[in-house]
């Protein structure tokens, strides 16, 4: 392994964990009540733009949130990052994340993938009943994968290509 590539190696690590603590703090802290209630597609009685600016407002806050996280290790760790990978590493996030809390795409995706018994039977149950969504669910659960899994790839393209 060369320097450089060990260096990428670093980066990416630390890139990685960073966003994903920044992502949960993003995620359930920094979102509101509305932006959670609001931003998904499936709910009833659902009006698009506004789900849509739902949407948008929780993952500009959630973009800054893990965008800060990372930006305070780099400087913390004097990480060599390179400015266009990790503005194509926090875009991409971005807009997967997007793609993602609007919930129908997932749950297309979800049911495409065979994974709908998955979403519809993975829950735990309320004192008010079962939710669909949130916490303890499958569609929760798959919203999660998704999230951790394009932060991964997010991660390695913040650290650039191969030397």
């Amino acid at each position: 392994m060369q320097h450089q590539d060990l260096i990428r190696a670093i980066i990416a690590a630390v890139a990685f964990g960073v966003m994903l603590a920044g992502h949960y703090v993003g995620d359930h802290w920094v979102q509101t009540s509305g932006q959670a209630y609001g931003k998904g597609l499936d709910t009833a009685g659902c009006v698009r733009s506004a789900a849509l600016w739902h949407c948008a407002k929780h993952v500009a806050s959630w973009t800054v949130t893990t965008t800060v996280f990372l930006l305070a290790a780099a400087w913390w760790l004097r990480l060599p990052l390179e400015p266009g990978w990790l503005v194509a590493g926090v875009v991409l996030n971005a807009v997967t994340h997007f793609i993602a809390d609007l919930r129908t795409p997932l749950i297309r995706l979800g049911r495409l993938l065979g994974r709908g018994g998955y979403m519809d039977h993975v829950g735990v149950m309320r004192p008010s009943g079962a939710a669909n969504t949130g916490p303890g669910t499958g569609l929760f659960e798959l919203d999660q994968a998704w999230h951790i899994g394009w932060l991964a790839v997010s991660a390695l393209l913040i650290a650039g290509p191969p030397a």
